[in-house]
């Protein structure tokens, strides 16, 4: 969609950078024993750059960055539309990965305290899937973010979209 408004090459790069966030906060995911990193070493050198990132998008410093784009971006109207909605849905997108998180952590505290009864039960290569599951998830969603931001038009993520077009009216 390209109604909202004209979509300079300026709008589709401040467009794009904002999907760095949740992909930055999802490669931890991939050094989990037995995780897309551990399974798939030659993957490291292609993320390594950004690797130096993880500190910036993750813990305080990740929340702070995370509420000056929700002060400064989205909710700045004199912003382009294209800017806040690819903002919002990359926020989204992050608030999603952390509640994942907060999920693994519960399932590997579980883990401890019940592999002591009842052995393993499995759970460690839930875990594992799982976060190979949302950080291959991550970058396909941030690879088309970017693919649709360079062709001009609205990446359209079946869920995030539409939280971003109800955080994002006008």
């Amino acid at each position: 969609m390209t109604w909202r408004g004209d979509i300079t090459p300026i709008n589709r790069l401040w467009g794009s950078l904002p999907y760095l966030l949740p992909l930055v906060s999802a490669l931890p995911l991939g050094f989990l024993p037995s995780g897309l990193f551990q399974s798939l070493p030659g993957l490291i050198p292609i993320f390594a750059p950004l690797f130096r990132l993880v500190p910036l998008a993750t813990g305080w410093l990740g929340m702070g960055v995370s509420l000056a784009l929700l002060f400064l971006v989205i909710r700045n109207t004199r912003v382009a539309h294209f800017v806040r909605f690819n903002t919002i849905q990359a926020l989204l997108l992050k608030i999603a990965l952390f509640l994942l998180n907060i999920a693994l952590f519960l399932v590997q505290v579980l883990m401890q305290a019940f592999g002591i009864l009842f052995g393993n039960l499995g759970l460690a290569a839930m875990v594992s899937i799982l976060a190979t599951t949302a950080l291959l998830g991550v970058i396909a969603i941030t690879v088309y973010a970017w693919v649709q931001n360079i062709r001009g038009h609205y990446a359209e993520v079946p869920v995030l979209s539409d939280a971003a077009y109800a955080w994002i009216r006008y």
